[in-house]
């Protein structure tokens, strides 16, 4: 394999955390702009280099976002009796009615970022159920138990 193609994985996924980052500190469109203009003379983060995405990173960091990646191998946490942890419960609950083909955290992530999508600000939907807002995490839990529901699956 060639660093080239090892390496893009590296970008889109610091990428990703750079516009995580920089929504969940609440920068605007512009001010965002000339955040990535002040730190790296650039205007759009697709063009930052390696040097360039770290430094942003630790600017966002500095601004008050906390990266929240867990240690590779360890599951996600939900706090019981949270709502992510009721998206967690009814998913896993049609998984092992065969209504899901795929149990894990992942697709769980897929579904849920396509049922938030439409009340998203972006329209690409959060990520995780544990960045749902409470009125949206609403909406995808009665999803799942209409879902349950028709599949006679109990909850």
């Amino acid at each position: 394999m060639t660093p080239a193609i090892k390496a893009k994985p590296v970008r889109n996924g610091q990428l990703a955390m750079i516009h995580i980052a920089a929504q969940q500190v609440g920068m605007d469109d512009s001010t965002y702009r000339d955040m990535l203009w002040s730190i790296a003379r650039v205007r759009s983060a697709k063009d930052l280099d390696l040097a360039g995405r770290e430094a942003v990173l630790k600017h966002l960091a500095a601004c008050g976002w906390k990266d929240a990646r867990r240690p590779a191998g360890q599951r996600p946490t939900y706090k019981r009796g949270s709502q992510a942890a009721l998206i967690r419960h009814l998913w896993t609950r049609l998984a092992e009615a065969g209504e899901v083909q795929d149990g894990s955290d992942q697709a769980l992530r897929a579904f849920v970022r396509g049922q938030s999508a439409p009340y998203h600000p972006g329209k690409s939907g959060w990520d995780h159920p544990n960045l749902l807002p409470a009125w949206v995490a609403g909406k995808v839990i009665e999803h799942l138990k209409q879902w349950c529901d028709r599949a006679d699956v109990d909850r």
